[in-house]
């Protein structure tokens, strides 16, 4: 007889023992229980053969190429269905690499082995995951069913960049938007220093404003005719970099950033002011006074 189990049931996959180590102890105490561990080479097929999961745990140390790219895909379309939820903790180094697959997905993204922040992602993934249907007794999942992996819109695609005079078909080339005439882009790397100098002055995190830090950032780039890589923006941010790629997922599911394919990188996104966003800092910084745009 199926009943509804009460343990969060996990599966973890990670390429180290700290990783694991960090997994095990976030589920133990989030009174979880861990199904299986797998590689990260094998974890796709795990996944798609996977009985019911409530989340998956993603550890990843080093860049593991095409397998990487598939488990992170595989994440990002199992999350979008409801199949379970899922995290990737990574380091800095990865930013760029993971962004691009599912940064603009339901999958979470943590920079770091805080345990902290993971103990506060795992809680609000299985918050956000509908339980699975287990079978006698909870030792035993029912299968899930084959799904298809079809091809459909997802969040976390780049968008073709755009050519003078339209798309090419290609996506190649990257060609910034239109310089705005009233912004000078001196004036916001002005500004921007004396935010960094305040924090300085008075301590980090007292005057934190990663979106407007973003913003401002963004718009200077906009201005220079300069492509801005994810990592770049949340060292922009002046945040840690998972509360950064929270914010850029946040500003961008509100339609002032876009994410842009990089032409020369298939695992590197670009992320700049979408065309009213940049319009309303135009319009900020012409209405108010220069001592008070900060």
């Amino acid at each position: 007889m199926a009943y509804w189990g009460s343990a969060p049931i996990i599966l973890v996959s990670a390429d180290t023992e700290e990783g694991m180590a960090a997994a095990s102890r976030s589920v133990e105490a989030a009174g979880g229980r861990i199904a299986a561990s797998v590689d990260i080479d094998t974890a796709t097929d795990r996944l798609d053969s996977q009985v019911a999961i409530d989340l998956v745990w993603v550890d990843v140390a080093v860049d593991h190429g095409p397998a990487l790219d598939r488990l992170l895909e595989r994440l990002a379309v199992g999350a979008a269905r409801g199949d379970f939820a899922a995290m990737v903790v990574i380091p800095s180094e990865l930013v760029d690499i993971v962004a691009s697959q599912i940064g603009g997905s339901a999958v979470s993204i943590l920079v770091g082995r805080n345990a902290r922040a993971l103990d506060a992602a795992l809680a609000d993934r299985l918050a956000r995951a509908a339980p699975q249907l287990r079978e006698d007794g909870g030792d035993e999942a029912i299968r899930r069913h084959d799904f298809p992996m079809e091809s459909f819109d997802q969040p976390h695609r780049p968008i073709p960049l755009l050519r003078e005079g339209g798309d090419d078909g290609e996506g190649r080339g990257y060609e910034p938007p239109p310089r705005p005439a009233v912004v000078d882009a001196g004036m916001i790397r002005d500004i921007i220093r004396g935010r960094r100098l305040r924090d300085e002055l008075f301590g980090a995190g007292l005057f934190a404003d990663p979106a407007w830090d973003i913003l401002l950032d963004l718009m200077a780039a906009r201005i220079e005719r300069r492509p801005v890589a994810v990592s770049s923006l949340c060292i922009a941010a002046a945040v840690p970099a998972t509360t950064a790629l929270r914010w850029i997922k946040q500003l961008t599911e509100a339609d002032l950033l876009r994410r842009v394919a990089d032409p020369d990188d298939g695992r590197r996104v670009f992320i700049e002011l979408t065309d009213h966003a940049a319009a309303a800092m135009e319009a900020y910084f012409a209405a108010m006074p220069a001592g008070a745009r900060g």
